[in-house]
């Protein structure tokens, strides 16, 4: 009894002790629940109501401080963090710096909004400006772009290091050419191809464009040049001319190495963010020397703000010449762009959508009273349909998996080009009636006709991407991941080339007409995977980003050397901020940069499924005053011009860059190197083409009832050794050089602000395939041209470099609404040199095909001699040109905040140094006058 009774106070005291214990720790518990609590911040432009990403936020107290960045939709999401008194600091370049102290005793969502500094004399900037970034990257808000009065996207490249201002051209396609000295050659076109455009995460595919004209070359006015090929776009990349600026809200021209997120690409990443939030009625209306735009855009926003609507509209009609009406260019574009927001205590949600038009209208012909040729005309028409949508999905709360971006677009363009041409030949001309290979009769050209050529095509694009972000902690340090995949398509349902064959646009083609329904489709498949730290290192911090981008061309036959071959891209970028060093009353940062990485460029479908080549060998030409007695017997060969070994130009890249800042002034300065050996070029083929020369001294014409008979003449085998072209992996680029730029701040006294940029580029283009030739030209013997072709181990190649600075003086007075700016854009020098030649050829093919290794005895031998090529040494000489200076001027004002006026002028004053080549002086003044205009903006 007495242990049972033990036994029960024993229970009790137990029940008791378990419950103190149970109240303790729920008490201890709550009160954790209490005292750790999670705080959801979220940064929004004041204006646009949008998600600001990178705003800087400083969160101290309670013995503890956080410094975080926002993200894409502008959210940071403070963990655990201990109840008590907070002093927020909430900063961004561009707005209002945020400080408040707050009292957090429970869980909270906040919401700030950062006022934009536009009207802060020291945050105007009218210029480029250079990221802070781990890669070297040109910023140009609209600001900027405002100030600067552009046509098209090709205006904007005066604001790089190393730009300078240009006159526009809108009768040739305009291609970009980042940090290097350019050239027209069109061998060397990867490096406008190699470049890629992004518009709000949507790039822009030109591989399934294939709109060239077959035939010779097509003169209309005296010193156009040809009408198709200056505005050939083909395997070129984009032409600028058709991306209008006034729906832009930012543009990032990344010249150093982007993110592994992005590729298909060689020289550079163009990204484009469009205006989106609610705005006015604005519109604008520019006028200059050579063309008339017009535009007009407006953005709506709903009450509760969670879905905006922009849209815009703008037309540009130029002419190379104002005196001439028979050729102008035509743009327009039009844009509807919404956004819709939904989001909750776990989860945001935005839907961005896109409809947009764009189309371009490029006619040329020849003036009816100038010429026999008088109806000589050509036309090209672009219209372009896009549909895109992107879904960004936003975990507040998820400690992995922070968000998942998925786009998607379809894009249909209807391409066509028309031309007209007036043919003469100059005796009987034969041409083929056939599109097979073998011997058939041809036809005699009519001496004089009208050729009408039509060119369709119909690109069509798809695109999808899905891409999620996380987060990862290891060891202390904070993982940004990164990963995804990309898949493309593109085809081109036109009719291609249609043309009457009786009457082709030039009697010596060597094409048919193709349908371009008939060539494959273009897809290719990318996964890339990236991890972004951040470091620190007491009063230093290290930011390191790195990755991998494999990429393959799926649908291409099994005879590619490029099938089922996956292509690997690493990426790194290393940036190193030393800690801040008081000098005066103001701090001193410095940062070091350096960043390298690969990029490959897959080939275009006019590169892949090039025309077939058809060569139509003359049997017997014989012609006869009765029309029925003429005959013309042909041998007709059809060659495949594939390539079956090309394979993705590839690049590599390193650059190292210093960034010095202090009391808003920076300097920042960028050495560069580039290689790429592997470019697309027009390479050659040989190939020996037997047919039969019939003896037509056999035929009587006085006794002839018919056509001769073949099978009554006799005939000798003779061979025809030709080349044909192909695309290769021949072009070389190295690059190098030096970017610099120093921004001063805005000294109030007189509210103007200082630039200073320029570059120095080095590039070197050669070819490094041998070359099939026929040696040196004209060489007559036995009446027929030279039968042998040498291979030369090169015939291209050539040294450039230039050295220009640019000062850029602005001053803003906003009590006035007045800006302006004079920029005194100075090329110190310029220069080239053709690379030395070797004449003589590594070996030779002789009439029946076959290759011999050319010998020094050769040299001598009284045919094979003709191929060993003479060069004149003057022709490797290299010429600088001096010192040209150009100085600029552009002026705004600003009425009642509705109206702005603005113009500029180019070159209103230019000097230019005279020098000497081979003692030969070069005058150089009055080789250029002022060029100018004006536009009118009104907001409502």
């Amino acid at each position: 009894m007495s242990y049972c009774n033990s036994l029960l106070v024993m229970t009790k005291n137990s029940k008791a002790i378990i419950l103190l214990l149970f109240i303790l720790f729920s008490n201890l518990g709550f009160a954790q629940n209490i005292n750790k609590l999670s705080i959801q911040i979220t940064v929004k432009d004041s204006e646009s109501k949008f998600p600001i990403k990178g705003g800087a936020l400083t969160v101290e107290g309670v013995f503890q401080k956080y410094e975080l960045q926002s993200d894409d939709f502008g959210s940071v999401v403070l963990e655990s963090i201990p109840s008590g008194s907070y002093k927020i600091k909430v900063s961004h370049i561009g707005y209002v710096t945020i400080e408040r102290n707050l009292e957090f005793t429970s869980n909270q969502q906040l919401s700030f909004e950062l006022i934009p500094i536009s009207v802060e004399l020291n945050e105007v900037v009218i210029t480029a400006t250079e990221s802070r970034g781990m890669t070297s990257t040109s910023v140009i808000d609209k600001k900027a772009m405002q100030h600067l009065q552009p046509s098209s996207f090709t205006d904007l490249l005066e604001l790089l290091p190393g730009g300078r201002s240009k006159d526009p051209v809108f009768n040739a396609s305009n291609h970009i050419k980042l940090r290097e000295v350019g050239i027209a050659d069109s061998n060397y076109d990867i490096s406008s191809l190699g470049t890629a455009f992004v518009v709000d995460g949507i790039p822009i595919n030109t591989d399934a464009n294939l709109q060239y004209t077959t035939g010779s070359k097509m003169t209309i006015t005296p010193g156009s040049g040809y009408a198709n090929t200056r505005r050939n776009t083909t395997s070129k990349g984009v032409d600028m001319r058709s991306i209008s600026t006034d729906q832009i809200e930012r543009v990032e021209i990344i010249r150093g190495i982007p993110s592994v997120e992005y590729g298909d690409l060689t020289s550079g990443l163009i990204k484009i963010k469009r205006k989106r939030g609610r705005s006015d009625w604005e519109s604008r209306f520019k006028a200059d020397e050579f063309s008339k735009l017009y535009y007009v855009g407006k953005g709506f926003e709903s009450e509760e703000k969670r879905f905006v609507l922009n849209v815009g509209l703008d037309y540009l009609n130029a002419k190379p010449d104002p005196r001439n009406s028979f050729e102008n260019y035509k743009r327009i574009t039009a844009s509807i762009r919404a956004q819709k927001t939904w989001e909750n205590d776990s989860h945001l949600l935005q839907w961005d959508s896109s409809l947009d038009y764009s189309g371009s209208m490029d006619n040329e012909k020849a003036e009816p009273n100038v010429g026999y040729a008088k109806i000589d005309r050509y036309s090209s028409d672009y219209n372009r349909f896009s549909l895109a949508n992107s879904f960004d999905l936003k975990f507040k709360t998820a400690p992995f998996l922070k968000s998942i971006h998925v786009a998607t677009s379809l894009s249909q363009q209807y391409d066509k080009i028309e031309q007209t041409k007036w043919v003469q030949v100059s005796n009987a001309t034969a041409i083929p009636n056939n599109t097979e290979q073998g011997e058939s009769d041809g036809i005699f050209l009519t001496p004089q006709y009208t050729s009408n050529l039509l060119v369709d095509g119909k690109p069509f694009d798809a695109f999808f991407k899905a891409m999620g972000d996380f987060e990862v902690r290891f060891l202390g340090i904070t993982h940004a991941l990164k990963a995804g995949s990309e898949w493309t398509y593109s085809k081109n349902n036109g009719k291609g080339q249609v043309y009457d064959t009786t009457h082709p646009p030039s009697p010596e083609m060597t094409t048919r007409p193709r349908s371009y329904k008939d060539i494959p489709a273009s897809t290719d498949i990318a996964f890339f995977a990236e991890d972004a730290i951040t470091i620190p290192l007491g009063n230093h911090q290290l930011n390191i980003a790195g990755g991998i981008r494999a990429m393959s061309l799926l649908n291409v036959p099994s005879a590619y050397a490029i099938h089922g071959e996956y292509y690997f891209d690493p990426r790194i970028n290393a940036q190193w901020a030393l800690p801040s060093l008081k000098i005066g009353k103001h701090a001193l940062k410095t940062e070091f940069t350096v960043g390298t990485g690969q990029y490959t460029k897959f080939p275009t479908l006019a590169q892949l499924y090039p025309d077939y080549v058809y060569n139509d060998l003359v049997q017997l030409n014989y012609y006869h005053n009765t029309p029925e007695y003429r005959r013309i017997n042909l041998m007709t060969y059809r060659t495949a011009a594939i390539n079956y070994d090309l394979k993705p130009a590839i690049n590599k890249k390193w650059e190292v860059r210093t960034d010095f800042s202090y009391d808003n002034n920076r300097f920042s300065v960028t050495y560069f190197n580039e290689r790429l050996d592997s470019g697309f070029r027009n390479g050659s083929r040989y190939h020996a083409l037997s047919y039969k020369k019939y003896d037509s001294s056999s035929i009587d014409p006085l006794t002839l009832t018919a056509q001769p008979d073949l099978a009554q003449m006799s005939f000798v085998m003779d061979t025809l050794l030709t080349t044909y072209n192909i695309t290769n992996n021949g072009s070389k680029l190295l690059k190098s050089g030096v970017e610099f730029q120093f921004s001063s701040k805005r000294f109030t006294a007189i509210n103007t602000r200082f630039t200073v940029n320029g570059a120095w580029f080095k590039t070197i283009y050669t070819n490094s395939n041998p070359v099939y030739k026929s040696g040196q030209k004209d060489i007559i013997i036995n009446g027929k041209r030279l039968p042998y072709l040498g291979l030369y181990q090169w015939d291209d190649g050539s040294e450039k470099q230039q050295l220009n600075t640019n000062l850029i003086v602005d001053t803003y007075i906003p009590s006035l609404g007045l800006e302006f700016s004079s920029s005194f854009q100075f090329m110190w020098f310029s220069s080239g040199q053709s690379t030395p030649m070797n004449g003589t050829p590594i070996s030779y093919i002789d009439p029946s095909g076959q290759q011999h290794p050319y010998l020094e005895e050769n040299k001598s031998d009284p045919i094979l001699q003709w191929l060993d090529i003479k060069y004149n040494d003057a022709l490797f000489d290299k010429r600088t040109v001096p010192m040209s200076m150009n100085m600029n001027l552009k002026v705004s004002k600003d009425f009642y905040k509705k109206f702005r006026i603005s113009m500029f002028v180019n070159r209103l004053f230019s000097y230019y140094q005279n020098y000497e080549i081979n003692g030969q002086k070069i005058e150089r003044r009055g080789l250029t006058s002022p060029y100018f205009g004006m536009e009118l903006n009104l907001n409502l």
